[in-house]
């Protein structure tokens, strides 16, 4: 078995109005991810370790930022894309392990839904 390991972050800016995804869900937030998708800053750094531990370019080549087609979308949809993209080059995830920083809102309530 040859293990592979990526490493992914991702940050974008906080303004009101906005909603706030974190891991597939939507968190109460008085503020939101300014983004062409829904900003889920945590699925996209994993889908960014995973590309990069499958040795292909990151997230933004695959999904621009530019291409209407993913203006909104569920970043469920991207990480699922993903997925099928690395397996169809052969590998396979064996575990994923995420650090977020953040203060607000809190999240230890949630994080088990997230894992799902």
């Amino acid at each position: 078995m040859k293990i592979k390991t990526g490493i992914g972050i991702d940050v974008h800016r906080l303004e009101p109005g906005l909603d706030f995804w974190l891991g597939g869900i939507k968190l109460e937030h008085e503020k939101g991810c300014v983004a062409h998708s829904d900003g889920d800053v945590l699925i996209h750094a994993i889908c960014d370790a995973l590309l990069g531990a499958a040795g292909l370019d990151d997230i933004g080549v695959y999904f621009p930022d530019t291409d209407p087609a993913y203006k909104g979308i569920d970043s469920k949809i991207l990480l699922k894309k993903v997925i099928d993209m690395i397996e169809n080059k052969g590998f396979a995830i064996g575990n994923v392990d995420c650090v977020i920083c953040l203060q607000r809102p809190k999240i230890k309530m949630r994080t088990l839904e997230m894992r799902e």
